[in-house]
């Protein structure tokens, strides 16, 4: 019950960042890492990012109403992002845990340092692609 009660703490404090920062996924995955040890890696990976596709479907909804997007670009990339998230968490559950926890921990803390230094990261938006291109980034990044 104690690890509920911390895991719903940790919870509340990531979606709180998420909604005014971002990067609520540097507090939430090694709680849950932490508070969860038995639990094989997957299963860790698929509840975080249900909690990221339940903030960001909430984000997006509110993103939409006030923002024009261009679907032709984003589309794809939302489709490879999918595919390839099934077949990273694929390749996930016939990876060795062991080695996995201290590698997403080390990788986790490189992101957070990237982040606190790049403060202005995302804040100006200047497009410099063509259309086809602008497709095909968003193709690579969303596999990625």
């Amino acid at each position: 019950m104690e690890e509920i009660v911390y895991l719903c703490l940790f919870a509340f404090m990531a979606g709180f960042i998420d909604s005014v920062v971002g990067g609520g996924g540097l507090i939430q995955v090694p709680a849950l890492l932490v508070f969860l040890p038995g639990v094989p890696l997957p299963t860790v990976f698929g509840t975080g990012k249900f909690a990221g596709i339940a903030g960001t479907t909430a984000a997006m909804v509110k993103y939409v109403r006030s923002v024009r997007i261009n679907y032709l670009a984003i589309l794809p990339a939302a489709a490879a992002a999918f595919v390839c998230s099934f077949l990273g968490a694929r390749a996930l559950s016939h990876l060795d845990a062991s080695l996995l926890k201290p590698l997403i921990l080390v990788l986790l803390a490189l992101v957070a340092v990237y982040t606190f230094i790049r403060k202005d990261f995302g804040s100006l938006h200047a497009p410099k692609l063509t259309e086809s291109k602008e497709r095909l980034y968003g193709l690579l990044i969303g596999a990625a």
